[in-house]
Order: C-alpha cells, then sequence, then structure tokens
C-alpha cells in the first residue's frame, strides 16, 4: 500500500510539472516567437526483487540470486524541452517588425548585474530609440556583424538576407545565427535563450522579412485540452492517496485484534 502512495505520489509530481509548462504556455500564446514548453516523462526502471537462494558460509559466495518478481515505481519528469517549430509569420505593417522564416535567431546585446552579453531571439518586435538604434521591446539593442544597428530616424529596410539599409544608403548585416542542436539552448527569460556552444554560426538564407512578425507556436485549443486533462489525472491522484492512506490506516489498526 505504501508503494501505491509512492506511484500516486510520483504522478502528482509529473502533473504539477505539465501543469506548470502548459500553463506557461498559454500565458504567452501572444508573445512573439513564443517556442512552447513540453516535459518529457519516462518510467522508473523495472526492479528485480531478488533473495538469497541458497546461504552459504564459510567463505562461500552469497551472490546466488533467484529473481521473485518485478515492480515499477512510477514515473520521473526527465526534463523540459523547447519544441523549436515555427510560428506563423503575421503581417503588421510596421516598417520596425522583423520576422524570421528559417531557423536563425536575433542576436541582442542584453545587460543586466552580471554585465552585458549576448543573447538569442526569434522575437523581432523592434522600434528605434533616442539614439537612433534598434531596440527590442525591452530596449535592447539588436545587433549587426560589427555591433549594434544604428539606422537613424528617416527610416530603412531590411531584405530577406537580413542586409538593413539606411535612408543615408549605409547597409549592415544583420547577425542572425543558427545552432546545430537547438536542445543546447537554454531559455532566459525574456524570450531570450541563451547557447551552452557558444556563439551559433552565421544562418544560411535566414529569410528576414520586414513588416512582419513570428507568432508563438501555440496551439491555444490543444493547450487548452491538456490542462483540462491534467487537472482531472491530478484531481484522481489525490483521491488515490487518500484512499491508500485510509487502507493503510485500517490496516495499521486491524493488526494484531484478536476477536
Amino acid at each position: 500500500m505504501i508503494r501505491g502512495i509512492y506511484t500516486a505520489a510520483s504522478g502528482l509530481g509529473i502533473l504539477q510539472a505539465r501543469m506548470d509548462a502548459t500553463s506557461n504556455n498559454l500565458a504567452n500564446v501572444s508573445t512573439t516567437g513564443y517556442k512552447q514548453d513540453k516535459v518529457q516523462v519516462a518510467a522508473f526502471p523495472d526492479f528485480l526483487l531478488q533473495e538469497k537462494a541458497r546461504v552459504r558460509i564459510g567463505g562461500m559466495s552469497l551472490n546466488n540470486w533467484s529473481p521473485v518478481g518485478y515492480t515499477n515505481q512510477g514515473a520521473v519528469v526527465t526534463g523540459v524541452v523547447t519544441d523549436h517549430n515555427s510560428g506563423i509569420l503575421k503581417e503588421t505593417g510596421k516598417e520596425t517588425d522583423l520576422a524570421l522564416s528559417g531557423e536563425g535567431f536575433f542576436s541582442y546585446e542584453v545587460s543586466d548585474r552580471d554585465g552585458t552579453k549576448v543573447l538569442y531571439s526569434r522575437d523581432g518586435e523592434l522600434q528605434v530609440d533616442g539614439e537612433g538604434y534598434l531596440v527590442d521591446t525591452r530596449g535592447n539593442r539588436i545587433l549587426g556583424e560589427n555591433g549594434p544597428v544604428l539606422v537613424g530616424g528617416d527610416g530603412f529596410t531590411v531584405d530577406t538576407s537580413g542586409v538593413v539599409t539606411t535612408a543615408e544608403n549605409e547597409q549592415i548585416q544583420l547577425a542572425v545565427v543558427q545552432f546545430g542542436d537547438k536542445s543546447r539552448l537554454v531559455k532566459e527569460g525574456g524570450n531570450y535563450y541563451s547557447s551552452l556552444d557558444g556563439n551559433g554560426s552565421e544562418a544560411v538564407n535566414p529569410g528576414v522579412t520586414q513588416r512582419f512578425l513570428e507568432t508563438s507556436n501555440v496551439d491555444v485549443s490543444a493547450e487548452s485540452v491538456n490542462l483540462i486533462e491534467i487537472m482531472r489525472a491530478y484531481e484522481a491522484s489525490q483521491r488515490l492517496i487518500q484512499r491508500q492512506d485510509e487502507l493503510t490506516e485500517l490496516a495499521i489498526n486491524k493488526v494484531g485484534m484478536v476477536r
């Protein structure tokens, strides 16, 4: 009976992780370029119950085991992975909005209490700051190959290869990078990623589209159904634990009773 409680409790842990991921996905359904998270689950290995079939003494080996059965201890969360499938490109008509149809990521110069670092994002919702630099909605500057992109205030164009042409006819190549193994990207909050494998490589055919934004890849209907199923399963697991507890209490109280 105790094992039943452990199994149900492990299920609650998994359901809580799934609920957190699903809720976060739904909260970011309108976040530009957001990629949904999925929880990975694996069963505990079956444990072989063994007994000592023959006990020997006098220096003889005790390694002669006989299997008596198997048991399963439930499941465990092995990780949370990001689904990097592209979202839909939505036309906005704004000159400062950029979207990527390829596999790349925009590069941003992000400052925090630990200093300045380069982070990556699919979010191309930009604006021109007071100094004429292209920045995202958090004020972080998007990077070109030679540093932050300065466009001034007189308009600019961007072609599909990521070349920005300013009103003064200056051309700046956006630093759009790609990563061979996206599982090595780490979410840093604020729709940014860092890479465990360095700075990535120059994106081939980045497919930059001006006046468009990439929507999140969250399927609202599917995630809403998932959330309902998770909540129902969570309630069922709670009831199972309660029932197992009642049975355990009953067994303890009845053991040794003489009538």
